[in-house]
């Protein structure tokens, strides 16, 4: 017969294995945002994705194909698995640019943070170099990390066209374990009175949404300086076509007014438009909405040994049932 002195040790001995071992990522939700650069933002929307006086990267100006390869490239030089992938709109062939940043555990679930490459045939530097750039930076300091599921950073085409890049890819990934999409358009304009500091949080319907709670939340928690709020539905950006397809999903762009919308002066030389500090905080916000959900995540070796620990408690039981414990 099993004595309670040899049955005891085993039972606390997997009830402390339980109770020790995590339930989520130790991720540096904190440090990981922080990391996020003004220079490097800077630099990016500034130096790699033609957005100066001049500029056009509309979908047949000169700069669009080599901002689409500059875009590529950075994400290489990130770390990133790299691809073009392909879509037809009106007889030609055009490029959404996929970064994928692999999870060491289920790369086969991924979040997915977007915005548009292409412009309104001008330099197009708050719409949506300024959400480009905000990705490469994203994509840079995440990829520093080895993370539980994949993040896929893409940079959509045709998105004035209709919206035709992130229609033709979330169609084409209908079926895919995506956990939720943020899409970053036009987050560089600041503008003075009321709404200075402040950013909307849209998603595809009048309803909140995993994506839209959890980025107001992750601004709200880690991001200084910007206020985020809910502002209801919008159709007009790369989120909508995911979550037409049921994905949760939110866009994160500015108050409304900008001046320069689709004009020539959209761009970094204009004089005191660009407010990289404030694009840069924005960036923060789609960080720590990618580390806050990362974490989130249980952690696959905590998994197995909490499962472990579970098998080896009902063995326990099973043995005390059988065995029935006798006072000495």
């Amino acid at each position: 017969m099993i004595s309670r002195r040899s049955f005891m040790p085993v039972t606390l001995a997997v009830a402390l294995t339980l109770l020790a071992e995590p339930s989520s990522l130790a991720l540096p939700i904190q440090s990981i945002v922080d990391a996020v650069n003004q220079v490097s933002y800077t630099n990016y929307l500034a130096n790699s994705l033609f957005t100066h006086d001049g500029n056009n990267r509309g979908l047949t100006g000169p700069d669009h194909n080599p901002a689409r390869t500059n875009i590529y490239n950075a994400f290489v030089s990130s770390g990133l698995t790299s691809t073009l992938d392909s879509f037809s709109y009106a007889g030609g062939t055009y490029y959404n640019v996929v970064g994928t940043l692999e999870g060491y555990a289920r790369p086969d679930l991924y979040f997915v943070v977007g915005a548009h490459y292409d412009s309104a045939s001008n330099p197009g530097a708050d719409d949506d170099a300024s959400g480009v750039a905000g990705i490469l930076e994203a994509a840079r300091v995440l990829s520093q990390y080895q993370l539980p599921v994949s993040i896929r950073f893409i940079a959509f085409d045709a998105e004035e066209a209709g919206l035709r890049g992130s229609a033709a890819w979330s169609q084409a990934h209908s079926g895919d374990n995506i956990l939720g999409m943020i899409e970053l358009d036009m987050i560089a304009f600041n503008p003075a009175g009321a709404n200075h500091d402040r950013a909307r949080i849209f998603s595809a319907s009048t309803s909140q949404n995993a994506a839209t709670l959890g980025l107001f939340s992750a601004m709200t928690t880690y991001v200084a300086g910007v206020t985020p709020y809910f502002a209801g539905r919008a159709t007009n950006s790369d989120h909508y076509p995911f979550g037409l397809r049921g994905f949760p999903a939110a866009l994160l762009i500015e108050p409304s007014g900008n001046p320069y919308y689709h004009q020539q002066t959209d761009s970094v030389d204009t004089a005191a438009y660009i407010d990289y500090w404030y694009a840069t905080q924005m960036t923060r916000g789609a960080v720590a909405y990618l580390a806050a959900a990362e974490a989130d995540l249980p952690e696959p070796a905590a998994l197995l040994s909490v499962m472990s620990g579970l098998i080896l408690l009902a063995i326990a039981h099973r043995r005390r049932a059988r065995f029935p414990i006798t006072r000495n």
